[in-house]
């Protein structure tokens, strides 16, 4: 458990967790390292457009689909018809979940991302323990911050378009 700042870009910086790598820009994002998590927090300008972010490390006890059931509990979500939608993160193939809030049509979407990787689960999400959140009527995933695959080409078009402010860069067996 490490906070790294590099130095190929100014601004940017790297936490890790167990066998995960986040390449993060750290003048949009707080980074709070713990013994099981990762903690990101919108910094200044990013603060009114995105919402925390959070990547866990579990033991591979339970299915992702479990995992994300139990990661949704935190708030009011609708968790009955999860579907899993294949993704790439790290270079790793997992599975992502979105789940509504029971509040009202402008909540953000829940998000959880769940890849196992050496006998670990690692869980990216973006939840709100309650009814509000910073994302109101934007329709903005929660996520979209975050690079979820390690293709070249397309950091290269995100960050075009200045999307690219967070990377998993690695998950190492």
């Amino acid at each position: 458990m490490a906070l790294i700042p590099t130095s190929a870009d100014a601004g940017e910086a790297v936490a890790e967790l167990g066998a995960a790598r986040v390449r993060y820009d750290d003048a949009r994002w707080q980074a709070s390292v713990r013994p099981d998590r990762i903690n990101f927090t919108p910094l200044d300008t990013a603060k009114p457009r995105l919402d925390p972010v959070e990547l866990r490390v579990l033991e591979d006890a339970a299915t992702c689909s479990d995992l994300a059931r139990q990661a949704f509990e935190v708030g009011y979500y609708e968790t009955r018809s999860l579907e899993p939608k294949p993704v790439s993160i790290g270079g790793k193939t997992g599975e992502r979940f979105d789940a509504h809030t029971g509040c009202r049509n402008a909540t953000p979407r829940g998000v959880v991302i769940c890849v196992k990787v050496a006998g670990h689960a690692y869980l990216l999400q973006a939840l709100n323990a309650g009814c509000e959140g910073r994302n109101l009527f934007s329709r903005i995933d929660p996520l979209l911050a975050i690079h979820a695959t390690t293709d070249p080409s397309e950091q290269s078009a995100r960050k075009g378009r200045n999307a690219a402010k967070m990377q998993v860069t690695a998950l190492l067996q």
